[in-house]
């Protein structure tokens, strides 16, 4: 299978300048000298601030986040139907609405998310109105229409398609939904108990039987807060930097992976680049495990 790199340069879902220069700043440590030979490449417009105009108290810069989503919606679709593997690199979290609209127009598929945040709030629930938060509930047809129809109307995702890792810091309306909808959650104690790679097969074990394909969603925040200067949301208690490479070198052992995704890394944050090392280092994990899983093939 052939690769394909998407960079979303995308900020609105969120209120700290920075995040959209999160591809650059990999491209600066030399990602595209990891990607395969033969790797399509493409980046996702976004609309200038000056065009912004709907900045609403609950969705807030929400014609920002739609003119971008959009767009990654009918790429991701394009790549998956062309047979490319798709590692896609943002931007702020809210990028996600595009991703699961488009992987939704290729059939039913299961998710992986590794966050700190459940991002499963409304523009009703969310304390913020920031659309990072609300990826998930729109997805799974909760919210403002707006959401809820990039890519169709139909809904993108069922709860038990969706597997968490890391969460930690949930508001209420989300811890609601969750118990509600019956959602597989694996904590970071459980990462850290039982071992990254265990869980891992537990997880891609738990979509299988009910799906089959799925996709990673990797949020910097996911790690623990001391190694994450450059992420919007930083929170204590998270994964270590050997938990988060042993999670997506897992995924990419499965057949069934079909994208993904690497979010919230704002370089205008970060500290002598430790942040950028750190996704950069994810990246090149991502990509070295497909590679040596094909020379063991």
């Amino acid at each position: 299978m052939q690769w394909s790199y998407i960079e979303v340069p995308l900020r609105y879902g969120q209120g700290k300048d920075g995040v959209d220069q999160g591809p650059s700043k990999l491209r600066e440590l030399g990602l595209e000298a990891l990607l395969p030979e033969g790797t399509a490449k493409r980046t996702i417009r976004v609309l200038p601030e000056s065009e912004i105009r709907e900045n609403e108290e609950h969705l807030k810069r929400v014609d920002g986040v739609l003119y971008t989503v959009n767009e990654l919606a009918e790429a991701v679709h394009e790549e998956v139907q062309a047979n490319r593997f798709p590692l896609i690199v943002g931007g702020d979290h809210s990028m996600a609405i595009g991703t699961l609209a488009g992987l939704a127009k290729t059939g039913p598929y299961g998710v992986i998310w590794v966050d700190a945040h459940a991002d499963l709030n409304t523009g009703e629930t969310s304390p913020s109105g920031n659309i990072h938060g609300m990826p998930l509930a729109a997805a799974m047809g909760m919210g403002d229409v707006r959401l809820t129809e990039v890519g169709g109307r139909e809904r993108k995702l069922l709860p038990e398609h969706l597997v968490y890792i890391g969460l930690r810091d949930i508001d209420e309306g989300e811890i609601r939904e969750i118990n509600r909808l019956g959602i597989k959650v694996i904590t970071v104690e459980e990462v850290r108990t039982r071992g990254a790679d265990v869980i891992m097969q537990e997880a891609i074990a738990y979509l299988r039987e009910r799906v089959g394909r799925f996709y990673v969603s990797f949020d910097m925040d996911s790690f623990d807060a001391s190694l994450v200067a450059g992420t919007g949301t930083p929170v204590d208690g998270g994964l270590t930097a050997a938990e988060g490479k042993a999670i997506v070198a897992e995924a990419m052992t499965a057949d069934e992976l079909i994208a993904i995704e690497l979010v919230e890394l704002n370089p205008s944050l970060d500290v002598e680049d430790k942040t950028a090392q750190l996704a950069f280092a994810l990246c090149e994990t991502i990509v070295k495990s497909k590679e040596n899983l094909l020379l063991e093939s």
